[in-house]
């Protein structure tokens, strides 16, 4: 029997106001208030810091990316330093991930196979390479692997927070400022870069949401935010 999900758009977001909400969602599906939800938003250009970041993948003064136009912020999430802006999906699933997948590393896992399984429905061949997180794809400009999905998760009382990112048509000069998930000898690519025409981020949200289903067993239908004031 598949398992009933949520999924929630809160389309172009602040990174903090979207994080808020989030940890709204998160704290009611601890207390089992709200069902278990895939939060999608894109933002505006921001450098989030992980658990795991160090100073020297950021390559330009705070000072210097607010004149970029580029916020910085500090996030609970597990991984290194990461790029967020528009042109960029990202979904974070709000789930208590041991009722769809027994194991941290295999839940991760399967996030990068449903991402590999999206990419693969536009004619784009995403892979995983050994001891690096995230979804790769070769890139023609460049004929290296580069990350074109970058992942980092936190989990709290059995619920996980934070999630994905999928490169669709991002400013990729922006990665330019940081080490991105302080791998150095590897670049960041997108969707457009890889020859694509770029589809719109709710297309490729909808292509997340079916490989999704596919992959964990759930079946997941639309909410709104303003439910989540209800409960």
């Amino acid at each position: 029997m598949k398992k009933d999900l949520s999924w929630i758009d809160l389309g172009l977001i602040s990174y903090e106001k979207a994080f808020n909400l989030q940890e709204k969602i998160h704290q009611k599906c601890v207390e089992a208030d709200w069902t278990d939800t895939l939060l999608f938003q894109e933002n505006d250009p921001i450098i989030t810091l992980g658990r795991g970041s160090h100073e020297k993948n950021l390559l330009y003064t705070p000072k210097e990316l607010a004149a970029m136009g580029i916020k910085l912020t500090s996030v609970s999430r597990g991984g290194d330093i990461s790029y967020h802006g528009n042109g960029q999906l990202i979904v974070s699933p709000i789930l208590h991930f041991e009722r769809y997948i027994k194991g941290a590393h295999h839940y991760v896992r399967c996030l990068e196979q449903v991402v590999i399984n999206l990419l693969g429905n536009y004619g784009l061949p995403g892979k995983r390479i050994k001891g690096l997180s995230g979804v790769w794809v070769n890139d023609p400009n460049t004929r290296d692997d580069c990350k074109i999905s970058a992942l980092g998760i936190a989990i709290s009382h059995g619920v996980t927070l934070h999630g994905i990112s999928i490169n669709v048509n991002p400013n990729l000069k922006h990665f330019s400022t940081i080490i991105p998930c302080g791998i150095e000898d590897k670049g960041v690519t997108s969707m457009k870069a890889c020859g694509l025409t770029p589809p719109p981020l709710t297309e490729v949200r909808d292509q997340f949401i079916l490989a999704f289903d596919a992959m964990f067993g759930t079946q997941t239908s639309k909410q709104t935010i303003d439910k989540i004031n209800e409960v």
